[in-house]
């Protein structure tokens, strides 16, 4: 039977950072300039708007008009909700040709080690593909999770009222039997997710459009894919929990070289009373530099997330899986 190591599959990631680092920070270079930096200018022109919405809203308490009673507010939001659903959009089509790439490259990486140049990063059939195949996972996932959600809840909802009926030994009976059916809804969501989750791998490696093909490659290997998203995942926490206390012992030396915060308050103290508009433009400097920082983590987490993926591909195509 074909299988695959849960642990090295699970730490491919670190490989992939330790081998090439450089091109990590590469690829979060490419993730600030064609990602971050588009999304984060494009909601920087829908501040005005949301800036406008905010002030024109009646004061708390007042016996104003609600937005529901106000055309020119209701009409004001409308175009802050419209202008807000264009940025998700772009920001989600745009991820998934970014997530082609980048992605595309950490598997480049694992799969194709001696494809060095450029850092890994390509743009072509086999990122279009990925991001494809990522497109449409991502609404099969929305698809199956209302279904099962809506599902879940009618059944949820005959057991309680049956229950009901019974007097309290059948609502207690029945608070269990729901519990047990969010946990067998949660469980099939799962699964499908786990059956599905070779599609990327399987897409960018053939050059080809991959999705249920994945079904049959991962037949018997749900349990060790589990295994692996768990390792990888309590990995990603250790390691977030390690970033957040380095952060934030950095804010606290930070603050007591200052003189027990008074740096920060030199540069409050002109901002007090400034409308928003002031501390926006007060804010860009921190906000650029967040942007860097938060696509270099980005990079660092596609590599720690990419690289188990396909490595469990890698060693499950070589023993044989999928085929008959």
């Amino acid at each position: 039977m074909a299988r695959f190591s849960v642990s090295g599959a699970a730490t491919a990631g670190f490989g992939v950072i330790g081998r090439a680092p450089l091109a990590v920070l590469a690829w979060g270079l490419v993730i600030l300039v064609t990602l971050v930096g588009p999304m984060v200018g494009l909601m920087w022109t829908l501040v005005p708007q949301f800036i406008a919405f905010i002030k024109s809203m009646p004061e708390p308490g007042s016996a104003a008009a609600t937005p529901g009673d106000d055309p020119a507010m209701l009409a004001r939001m409308m175009q802050l909700q419209s202008s807000l659903m264009g940025v998700n959009a772009i920001g989600w089509v745009g991820g998934a040709l970014v997530k082609g790439v980048v992605v595309g490259a950490v598997f480049r990486a694992v799969l194709q080690p001696d494809q060095k140049r450029w850092a890994y990063l390509r743009l072509g059939k086999s990122e279009l593909w990925l991001a494809l195949v990522t497109l449409v996972q991502g609404i099969l996932f929305m698809m199956a999770y209302f279904a099962v959600a809506i599902g879940g809840f009618i059944l949820g909802m005959i057991v309680y009222l049956a229950g009901a009926a019974m007097g309290d030994g059948g609502k207690l009976v029945a608070g269990f039997l729901i519990v047990l059916v969010v946990l067998a809804a949660a469980g099939l969501l799962i699964w499908g997710v786990l059956r599905l989750s070779m599609a990327g791998p399987m897409s960018f490696a053939e050059g080809e459009f991959r999705l249920f093909e994945s079904w049959a490659f991962t037949r018997g290997q749900s349990g060790r894919l589990l295994g692996m998203a768990l390792l990888m995942a309590l990995i990603l926490i250790v390691l977030e929990i390690a970033l957040y206390a380095i952060v934030g012992g950095g804010v606290v030396l930070a603050v007591v070289a200052s003189g027990t915060g008074e740096g920060l308050t030199e540069i409050l103290d002109p901002l007090k009373g400034q409308p928003p508009e002031v501390w926006l433009r007060a804010s860009w400097p921190l906000i650029a530099c967040g942007a860097a920082v938060l696509s270099v983590i980005a990079a660092f987490a596609m590599a720690l997330v990419g690289a188990p993926w396909a490595k469990a591909y890698q060693e499950l195509a070589a023993s044989g899986a999928g085929k008959a």
